[in-house]
């Protein structure tokens, strides 16, 4: 590329990147929900950021551990095969075994139990110290002890993973109906939500579903819900502007919304391949 057409080229992403943040700013002020992690942020007007913490209350904290248990143990073992524990294994199993039992009273799921939050006992936690005793007394592991164990547990993860959930969607209402008290119906109307979270969760995130619902938008939309797979809280504003900018770029140009949300180059790619390549 000549000089002059990098220097163009380069003046477009200037002029991309102040559009970007100023469209950010602007819509923080027409009103704009973070969520990320236990907190909820609004921004709205020029007033100064609300911060609104509790989206991880303590039932849903101990619900979450003890449905993390069965995978922390898959993936201590998910690369060994069968035959005799290595010296290194078996330094983790202790520890991560140790672990366990010292948070065997905080895991402890009577209380919730008799509380009617849970229909029955769960025997993750109990199962799991067992299931590592057992290994370590024997010095082997197991490809056919291992899925044992993952599927004995798995009707409790779901229990607890269902309360984890019901849990941390009422701490998202009540926070929710705090931050609606403070608006009037339209700025209601016109917020926008910006949920960061893991990549592994965009599908069905919890975040995503209830927030789809509260402002009766598609969870995969642009124009008022948006999620962005990380905790960087700087590029998830950059997530959020540049969908925002694109939409309406595309909507601009093409007269369609969703151009830019793929490659610029994606139609005449297709096309090419499909006709056959040119000599």
């Amino acid at each position: 590329m000549g000089a002059i057409l990098e220097t163009l080229d380069a003046r477009f992403v200037q002029i991309y990147e102040t559009a970007r943040a100023e469209l950010v700013a602007h819509e923080q002020r027409r009103g704009l929900i973070v969520v990320r992690d236990d907190v909820m942020l609004l921004f709205r007007s020029d007033e100064p950021v609300r911060q609104f913490t509790g989206l991880e209350p303590p039932l849903y904290n101990k619900m979450k551990t003890l449905g993390h248990i069965p995978l922390a143990i898959f993936c201590l073992l998910h690369a060994v095969n069968d035959g005799p524990l290595s010296r290194s294994l078996k330094g983790r199993l202790v520890s991560y075994r140790a672990l366990l039992e010292n948070a065997g009273r905080e895991l402890d799921t009577n209380e919730e139990v008799e509380a009617g939050i849970l229909p029955r006992p769960v025997a993750i936690h109990a199962m799991a110290t067992a299931f590592l005793g057992s290994l370590l007394k024997a010095g082997t592991t197991s490809r056919h002890a291992l899925h044992g164990f993952t599927r004995g547990v798995c009707d409790d993860v779901d229990l607890v993973l269902a309360v984890a959930a019901r849990a941390q969607l009422a701490a998202c209402e009540c926070t929710v109906k705090e931050i609606r008290a403070l608006l009037s119906p339209g700025e209601w109307t016109e917020l926008r939500v910006l949920i960061l979270g893991p990549y592994m969760a965009k599908q069905g995130e919890i975040f995503l579903q209830y927030f789809s619902k509260e402002l009766g938008t598609p969870v995969s939309g642009d124009r008022r819900l948006i999620y962005f797979d990380g905790d960087d809280l700087k590029a998830a504003y950059e997530r959020f502007g540049t969908a925002t900018l694109d939409a309406e770029a595309a909507q601009a140009i093409f007269g369609n919304r969703r151009r830019l949300h793929r490659d610029v180059l994606a139609d005449a790619t297709r096309e090419y391949l499909r006709s056959g390549r040119q000599e």
